[in-house]
Parts: structure tokens; sequence; C-alpha cells
């Protein structure tokens, strides 16, 4: 009998634990609430080839007009074993092309992409590679390869990019543990500690300079898990997200003054910092958020969370970049 017993507990254990994981599945998969970010959402562009390996991770504004395509937006990423791709994507258009450096495909990240009419920027590693836009457009109409121009390296991992008014902001992206940064980069201010930063150059976007100077003209110090950048006047978006937490929307108002100054190229260049003072929305939104920008006051946003390395996971899969408007940050 104490055996028979001892056996029921067993079951008993068992089966309670079963049900508790049975619960907390049913919370976790249809327990999400995003009733803000749903009420304002507006799908613009369907994400292709999800399905296939590809994982998205940075997201620009293509230019519109004769010459470029015919496409709205730009979205770089990775596979597992295949070279990195960027898609070129407008309408029913889903045009990709590779990306090669001396000959040789490249397989990074690609976390950031920007284009002005002239070139398309890319994050590779410390790197800003540029390639020039009309060699992109004759390569995605074909499916094929376009080579890099010219690069240069800006001594950071880099993680997203974005281009605003004659301005690039490329940045890296922390986590404990993860993704670790230098410790000259970990920036206490009024009780607050940031351990990433962003580089603000003066895009030049000339056939033989990317930037006016190597050396940024403003250093930005930024929480971590940022994913992503849009500027746009005197607001500062990001899009932070990691794993199957939540993620978060954020708008901030660009700091008015720099709060001292950070060493790069052995030049002391003005040191800005983004926290409580400067946050004016934290907005949620379904997990895996990556790159951003801004277009007509909506903000743009592109989810990794539909790909095949992740949508097993996830609460809610975005197969589509979905566009917010002002109120949605008010």
């Amino acid at each position: 009998m104490k055996r028979y017993r001892l056996k029921m507990s067993f079951c008993g254990v068992f089966l309670a634990i079963f049900v508790a994981l049975e619960v907390f599945l049913c919370v976790w998969f249809f327990g999400a609430d995003y009733k803000a970010f749903d009420e304002n959402a507006r799908a613009e562009v369907n994400l292709p080839d999800l399905s296939d390996g590809f994982v998205p991770q940075g997201l620009c504004e293509w230019p519109s007009g004769d010459g470029f395509g015919g496409y709205t937006v730009a979205v770089s990423g990775y596979y597992k074993k295949a070279p990195s791709r960027v898609y070129l994507l407008g309408g029913e258009k889903a045009d990709y092309f590779t990306v090669e450096r001396g000959g040789e495909a490249l397989k990074t990240h690609f976390g950031g992409i920007a284009a002005t009419e002239n070139f398309v920027y890319l994050t590779s590693d410390n790197e800003i590679l540029r390639i020039p836009l009309a060699a992109a457009v004759a390569a995605a109409k074909t499916g094929g390869s376009a080579e890099v121009s010219d690069a240069f390296d800006v001594g950071m991992g880099l993680a997203f990019c974005s281009i605003s008014e004659g301005k690039l902001y490329v940045g890296e992206f922390y986590r404990a543990g993860n993704y670790e940064t230098a410790e000259s980069h970990h920036i206490a201010y009024m009780g607050v500690e940031n351990r990433a930063l962003v580089y603000r150059y003066a895009l030049a976007d000339t056939a033989d300079r990317i930037v006016e100077s190597e050396t940024p003209e403003a250093v930005f110090s930024v929480r971590g898990l940022v994913q992503g950048i849009a500027v746009e006047g005197g607001n500062v978006y990001f899009s932070c997200s990691w794993g199957l937490k939540d993620s978060m929307l954020e708008r901030h108002e660009m700091p008015a003054s720099p709060i001292g100054t950070l060493e790069v190229n052995g030049a002391d260049v003005p040191l800005y910092f983004f926290g409580e003072e400067t946050l004016r929305a934290a907005r949620s939104a379904p997990c895996m958020s990556e790159g951003i920008f801004l277009k007509e006051g909506r903000l743009f946003v592109l989810f990794e969370s539909a790909c095949n390395k992740y949508k097993t996971f996830v609460r809610r899969r975005m197969e589509e970049i979905v566009s917010l408007p002002p109120e949605f940050f008010a």
C-alpha cells in the first residue's frame, strides 16, 4: 500500500505540473495584449522569404522617383548559412540583392540600412559599407550581387543606422552577458548608467567621401537593447527589444546640451545623454522589433518575429512592416 500511495502521489505531482504548464502556455500565447498598438498600427508592406530562412534586421525608406526602381522600402538581414540580403520592396515587388566585397559574398548581420539618392549604407560588424544606389537597383532586378564601393571602420560594433537631415547616425547594441560594450562606453548621469553609444556624423555622400570626418561630430549615450533609431527634428525614436519580451518603442526629445565630452579618435567630442530627462513616451509592442524610420510623421517598424528562427516561440508573428501615427506617442 505504501508503494501504491507513493505512485499515486507521483502521478498527482506530474499532473499538477502538466496542468500548470498548459495554463502558462495558454496565457503566454493567447494572453498578450497590445490594444494601443493594435488600434494604431497600419500594415504597410509584406515581408518576403521569412519561411526560407531570411531574418530581417534593418529598415529604411527607399528614394522615390525615376531610376530608383519604384520601391518604397529596403530591408536588410541575414541567413544562417547563405549570404546576407537586402530586399527592395514596394507594391507587389520583392526583389533582392546580395553584397560582395572583393568578390566574396558577405554573411554578416546587416543590422542597419540607410539610403540616399546616391548610395546605400549598411552596418557590417564595425564598419559602414557603401554601395552605389544605381548598382543596388540593377542587382536587385536580377537577384544578383552589388559590390561594396567603399567603407570605413567606426571603431565599435554596429547594430543599426539612420540618416536624417544630412546626418548619419550609427549605434551599438548592449545586453549584459550577451553583447557587452567597451568600459569607456558606460556613461553614468543623474543616477542612471547607459552602456551603449550612438555616433552622429556629417554625411558627405559624395563619390570620394562617406562622411565629412571619420571623427563623429556628436556622441549620444543610450540605453541597452536598442535595435533601431529614427530622428526627425527634435524627436528621437528608439526601437528596443530582446528575445520574447515585449518590445518598447520610445520617443525622446533631443538633448538640448551635452553633459561633457568623450574622446573619439583622439578628439574630445560633445557627449549627450538619453534618459528619463529626455523620455517623452514609451509604448509596448509585440516582441522583436528591429529597424525603424519616419515618413510623414508615421513611424515604420520592422519585426523579426515571423522568421523561421523564432516563429515557433513568439506570441505574435509580425509578417508585415507596420506604421504608427504620431498620436501613438503623444
